[in-house]
C-alpha cells in the first residue's frame, strides 16, 4: 500500500495527458516518471520527512525544503512591516521614500514603515514631527510652537526669560526630551537620534532649540560623573 504522505503529493505525472503516462514499451521506457520528481521539488517542496524516506533519490535534507509554491504563497509577508524579516526592511522602507536609521531598533523600525504613508498627509506639521520623535525616541518629547515678541518694557523684560531684542525668529518652536533617568551615553545616543529625525523632518523654513530636561547634580543622587551628573542644564544644539 502506497504511502499516506506519497498519496497527497502533487505529482506531475499524473497532471499530463494518459498517453505520456504510459510504461513505454520494451527497450523504450518512459522516462517522465523519473525525469519530473526534480521538478515537482522545485515547485511543491517536500510535504515532510517520511516522504523523503520513501524516495531513495532524495537528499538527506529533503524534509526541510520549501517549494517554489509555498514561497509565492508567503511573499505577502514580505510586504508586511510586522512580518517581514529584519533584513527587508530597509528594502520596504524603499517603496515609500523612506530611509531608516541605523541606530533605531527593528520594532521601531516596523512601526514607522507602518504608519508612513497615513504621515505623509500630514506632513510638515507639528503633529508630524510629534508621531515622528514618539516612534524613533525611547524618551518622551514634546513639541511648542512659540511666537517670542520683541523687548517690551513691563510685558517681555525679564532678562533670561522673556526678553529677546527683536523678538525671536519667525516660524519658531521649541522640542523638549525629557531623559531623566538615562546615562550619558544612553542621553547623547538618544540625543543624536531626536536630532537627526528633527533635521530631516522639520520645514526648511523653520528655526528651532533642541532643549533636554536632565536633572542637575545632586549629592548622593545625580552625582556619579560620566553617568548622571550633569552640571547645569543639558541643551543640545
Amino acid at each position: 500500500m502506497a504511502d499516506d504522505s506519497q498519496e497527497r503529493r502533487t505529482r506531475l505525472i499524473d497532471l499530463l495527458p494518459a498517453i505520456y503516462q504510459e510504461p513505454g514499451r520494451e527497450g523504450h521506457p518512459n522516462y517522465l516518471p523519473r525525469f519530473l520528481p526534480a521538478f515537482e521539488r522545485i515547485l511543491f517542496g517536500t510535504v515532510d520527512s517520511s516522504e523523503a524516506a520513501a524516495d531513495s533519490q532524495a537528499p538527506a535534507d529533503m524534509d526541510r525544503a520549501q517549494g517554489l509554491r509555498d514561497r509565492i504563497v508567503q511573499m505577502g509577508k514580505l510586504l508586511d512591516p510586522w512580518l517581514a524579516h529584519d533584513k527587508f526592511l530597509p528594502w520596504l522602507a524603499g517603496w515609500m521614500a523612506l530611509s531608516l536609521r541605523a541606530n533605531l531598533r527593528p520594532e521601531r523600525k516596523r512601526e514607522l514603515i507602518a504608519n508612513m504613508i497615513p504621515l505623509y498627509r500630514i506632513r510638515g506639521t507639528r503633529k508630524y514631527l510629534e508621531e515622528l520623535l514618539r516612534m524613533c525616541v525611547d524618551v518622551p518629547t514634546a513639541v511648542e510652537e512659540e511666537d517670542v515678541p520683541a523687548l517690551q518694557i513691563g510685558r517681555h523684560s525679564t532678562l533670561g526669560k522673556d526678553m529677546y531684542i527683536g523678538g525671536g525668529a519667525p516660524h519658531f518652536f521649541r522640542v523638549k526630551m525629557v531623559a531623566s533617568q538615562l546615562s550619558m551615553p544612553k542621553l547623547e545616543e538618544q540625543r543624536q537620534l531626536a536630532y537627526e529625525v528633527v533635521e530631516l523632518a522639520k520645514p526648511a523654513h523653520t528655526a528651532y532649540e533642541f532643549l533636554i530636561d536632565s536633572p542637575r547634580m545632586q549629592v548622593g543622587v545625580h552625582s556619579t560623573v560620566g553617568i548622571d551628573t550633569v552640571l547645569g542644564s543639558a541643551q543640545a544644539v
